[in-house]
């Protein structure tokens, strides 16, 4: 039972994620984090214990982006009618029919078949960081500020693109409300009538994507609801043949669609979302099925070339391993490892994995042992990962970490964790791990002294919510007069990051 019960250890690991900068189109990219690990979980603020820990919503357990690359790249080649390919309900099918074949303008749907989104707010969401280094900074401790508004950039998704590449997700929310307004889609609209396209979606998908980030989920709710899972009419082409002809498919991207299959559990909703994502997923087996058969993916019997088919086939199955890797991330959050380990099992016998791709999979299975509390069958996974002939990868010494973690051998995860820093110095995610481990070993002086030069060497990447409130929260473990290196945090968060940053991770007096 010792070794079960240490267990719970090896959980407070933490790695905080980055987001990715790129310059691609799919604004979805800049949502992935880095380097992401099963034990990306925020130690809480609200608990006393240090290692005490809830799970959040922002930290899943295995990113797609680890796994797959960005579909826009890796099928660029892929026919736009195979890419927004959808099967809609029987009833939407009927109504679509009946547009296409009645005169322009004499179809009216009523309400309940029409997609309302409107905004839940009104006004433009508050820079925290910067009211609260003018608080207890100043206005001349505010000097180095230059953090970009919604104001300051063009007034479209180019503009969106520069605030999520500087981290200033408010300011991007914001800016997303204007041009959303532009569609008669603003606040007060929630529930009215207005017409959708491609662009229109794409604004809603990268406003709610970034409203899950910043966990806004009152907000994210709200807003989400009108879009139910993208069924109605007026989310398809074939609803405006004066704008689209007859070219079938969905207007909105794959992405939106396991995005709100998703929200719940952004929302404590994981067995909503499990329902949902098992939906989504039946339908693209349905589509995978309808390729392999040689025609469209929607089940119309329109033949295809083989290039075209072979292509198209290919996109979809990693279209269904996303959907899966989501399914294992909700089987997480309600604690279901068994689902977990299971769905991942499917995921190793679903696709053609690289040699690296197998072994993140399999060393996911071996970490899911660990939250189980066996250790034995963790083993099996994680060792079975690292016999090859070269030198242990990153990722190997950082399960030979937590598998010293498991056994509380602290001294030799913190060893393993050192030793991966030397492949990958930059890597943020061992660095607090082996801060950790010191904390486990009472040098809590130490400890504080690694976290302060991760910082002073890479703020940028390093002042992020998790290190942050570990930070504070072992500055208040070393001293009482805790303030003031709290207040140095401010100003670097002040000086290097945008509006993104949960200022209560600082865990200042705010009231």
């Amino acid at each position: 039972m010792a070794e079960k019960n240490d267990i719970s250890t090896q959980r407070k690991m933490e790695t905080a994620g980055e987001v990715t900068k790129d310059t691609e189109a799919d604004i979805s990219r800049y949502f992935e984090n880095a380097s992401r690990t099963i034990f990306d979980e925020i130690v809480s603020a609200k608990k006393e214990d240090f290692f005490d820990v809830q799970n959040s919503t922002e930290n899943e357990f295995l990113k797609s982006s680890s796994l797959l690359d960005n579909e826009r790249l890796d099928h660029s080649g892929t026919n736009d009618m195979h890419k927004d390919v959808w099967i809609p309900s029987e009833q939407t099918r009927k109504i679509l029919r009946s547009v296409a074949t009645s005169t322009a303008g004499t179809s009216f749907l009523d309400r309940e078949n029409l997609t309302m989104p409107g905004l839940a707010v009104q006004g433009d969401m508050a820079n925290l960081i910067r009211s609260t280094a003018v608080r207890f900074l100043g206005e001349d401790g505010n000097v180095h500020r230059n953090v970009l508004t919604a104001s300051d950039v063009t007034q479209d998704e180019r503009g969106l693109r520069t605030l999520i590449q500087a981290g200033c997700y408010k300011a991007a929310i914001n800016l997303s409300g204007r041009l959303l307004a532009v569609y008669a889609q603003g606040y007060g609209k929630i529930n009215q009538p207005s017409k959708h396209s491609p662009h229109s979606l794409q604004l809603w998908f990268t406003r709610l994507a970034l409203l899950t980030k910043l966990k806004q989920i009152d907000i994210l709710e709200n807003e989400s609801k009108p879009f139910g899972n993208l069924d109605k009419p007026d989310m398809y082409f074939t609803f405006y043949p004066e704008l689209y002809g007859t070219r079938p498919g969905s207007m909105a991207s794959f992405s939106f669609r396991l995005l709100l299959a998703e929200i719940p559990m952004y929302c404590g909703k994981p067995k909503q979302a499990l329902d949902n994502l098992y939906k989504l997923l039946a339908t693209v087996n349905q589509i995978i099925a309808n390729f392999n058969a040689g025609f469209n993916g929607d089940g119309s019997h329109v033949k295809i070339n083989p290039t075209e088919q072979e292509d198209a086939i290919r996109l979809w199955k990693n279209r269904r391993c996303r959907i899966l890797i989501s399914i294992t991330n909700s089987a997480v959050s309600m604690k279901n490892y068994v689902l977990g380990i299971d769905i991942l099992e499917k995921l190793c016998e679903s696709a053609d994995w690289t040699a690296e791709q197998m072994d993140a999979l399999k060393a996911s299975i071996g970490r899911l042992h660990l939250f189980l509390g066996d250790v034995t069958a963790a083993e099996k996974f994680l060792i079975d990962v690292q016999k090859k002939d070269s030198g242990p990868t990153v990722r190997e010494l950082m399960d030979r970490g937590l598998m010293a973690v498991a056994h509380n051998s602290f001294q030799d995860a913190y060893k393993c964790f050192q030793a991966a820093k030397a492949l990958d110095p930059s890597n943020i995610a061992l660095v607090n791990n082996m801060a950790v481990c010191l904390l486990y070993t009472g040098q809590l002086k130490a400890a504080v002294h690694l976290y302060e030069s991760m910082i002073t060497r890479n703020p940028v990447k390093s002042l992020q919510e998790p290190i942050l409130l570990n930070v504070c929260t072992s500055y208040e473990l070393h001293t009482t007069h805790c303030k003031q290196p709290k207040l140095q945090l401010l100003s670097q968060l002040d000086r290097y990051k945008g509006d993104a940053v949960d200022i209560q991770c600082l865990k200042l007096p705010l009231n």
